[in-house]
């Protein structure tokens, strides 16, 4: 048994095509639009603009016999797109997040957010929980304004939480003794009974996976979970991503400011 801490790692984001770009561009006939150079713009840039440019026909003047002028800042695009809640066009962009050290009380939170994510998390049927690992949330750790009951108060908390997984972990050996796990030679027979096991693992164990989300969906996601009403832990983790997020596409994450430690959006429906 071991404590940890949450982990993300953002390790994929949607690659566009510039060469089937620059080609669709020319077929629908906005020959005068020019793609930025991929280090002047980020792929959430680049395809939040081209989608909401071809829903109004508005790369150049004249294209669309309505538009007569366009907006040439891709930062000032998006954030009217932010602004008036087109939310659709920001869909085309995936980011891909591997997150771990998290809890089954995480998961089974941040899993429900199934519109426009995608999940792939670790299976208790399949992987055996030897050594458990678990996070000691912030509000059983000592904080500097504690007051003396409360710091006696999280420090037996803390001791509880530690006997506990100690016999969860205890139990689950026991359990590999009973069945004489070790001589299983058949990986059915093995995942059969590890299956089994999982069912004494408390919720509070570490876990993992990999989360893709297209930025509207994420948007949504650090909306509802970086608020103060949050579980602590989503909240948390929450945080995290949408820092990463803020540095991969400020356009369509920099309106969002931290009060009071929490993090809120400028525009709340997208």
């Amino acid at each position: 048994m071991h404590h940890v801490e949450p982990q993300i790692f953002l390790i994929a984001k949607t690659a566009p095509d510039s060469p089937e770009m620059r080609s669709w561009l020319d077929f629908i006939g906005a020959d005068e639009f020019a793609l930025p150079p991929q280090e002047a713009a980020t792929v959430g840039q680049l395809l939040i603009t081209l989608a909401g440019k071809r829903c109004y026909m508005s790369f150049q003047p004249g294209l669309n016999p309505n538009v007569t002028r366009v907006r040439q800042d891709l930062t000032d695009f998006i954030d009217n797109i932010l602004k008036v809640g087109h939310g659709s066009v920001i869909e085309h962009v995936n980011y891909t997040f591997a997150i771990e050290n998290v809890s089954r009380v995480f998961t089974a939170e941040f899993n429900r957010h199934r519109a426009g994510m995608a999940v792939s998390e670790g299976s208790m049927r399949y992987i055996r929980y030897d050594d458990l690992a678990y996070w000691i949330p912030p509000s059983i750790q000592d904080g500097d304004d504690d007051t003396p009951e409360i710091r006696v108060a999280k420090e037996k908390t803390r001791a509880i939480f530690n006997r506990a997984f100690s016999q969860m972990e205890e139990n689950y050996q026991e359990l590999l003794a009973v069945w004489d796990y070790e001589s299983l030679q058949k990986f059915k027979d093995k995942k059969k009974l590890t299956s089994l096991f999982r069912r004494i693992i408390g919720m509070g164990v570490a876990t993992g996976g990999v989360w893709t989300g297209n930025l509207r969906a994420l948007r949504h996601i650090f909306t509802m979970r970086c608020d103060p009403a949050a579980e602590e832990e989503i909240c948390y983790v929450a945080s995290m991503m949408l820092q990463r997020m803020m540095e991969a596409e400020p356009a369509v994450f920099g309106d969002f400011y931290q009060e009071d430690g929490y993090w809120k959006p400028k525009y709340w429906k997208i």
